[in-house]
């Protein structure tokens, strides 16, 4: 919501404020890949890269900070590869894992832009978002078990396709990833 708000001003979250019960009535049905998709959506369609970075530059950070863990961030901080995997566009949290946590790698969705620089709403290859990470997650480590994660945080998805099943070791429900709210998905 603070993207919508934040880059577009007021008609665009008073949107998304009002798809906020179908959102939620999406997640409640077992189909959370496609209310984040609408979220998605709703905030970044039309509006251009640079705004979005901005706001996930500027504003993001703040709201971000205030519901870290600092029990995970302990263990994530501890590890020498720290990669954050998250269903969010990466464009959005990039900049924050990068500056604030430390982390090395990012794999989340990525954004479809026109060749305008404008944001067209939708995720690239967002089929299926858990297949997508996993894949994603697969190709920065590779099939060879040294590769592999040592650690993972973070809950299992209803699909069962879930990065944890690649790491060594894994922690699930660790305070959902790093946040104690559920304000960030899949962060």
């Amino acid at each position: 919501m603070l993207v919508a708000f934040e880059a577009s001003g007021l008609l665009r979250f008073l949107a998304l404020l009002l798809l906020w019960p179908l959102i939620k009535l999406l997640e409640a049905v077992g189909m959370r890949d496609l209310g984040l998709k609408l979220m998605i959506f709703v905030a970044t369609v039309g509006v251009r890269v640079s705004e979005i970075e901005s706001v996930a530059r500027a504003v993001l950070p703040k709201f971000y900070m205030d519901d870290v863990d600092m029990g995970a961030w302990r263990v994530f901080s501890s590890r020498e590869k720290r990669v954050v995997v998250t269903k969010m566009p990466k464009l959005m949290v990039e900049r924050f894992v990068k500056d604030h946590l430390s982390a090395h790698e990012v794999i989340g969705t990525e954004l479809v832009v026109n060749r305008f620089g404008y944001a067209t709403g939708l995720v690239k290859d967002g089929a299926d978002l858990d297949v997508f990470i996993l894949s994603q997650v697969d190709k920065l480590f590779g099939h060879d078990d040294d590769e592999l994660p040592g650690l993972g945080l973070g809950r299992r998805t209803g699909s069962g396709s879930s990065f944890l099943s690649l790491c060594k070791v894994n922690r699930v429900a660790f305070h959902y990833f790093f946040f104690r709210r559920r304000k960030c998905s899949f962060l």
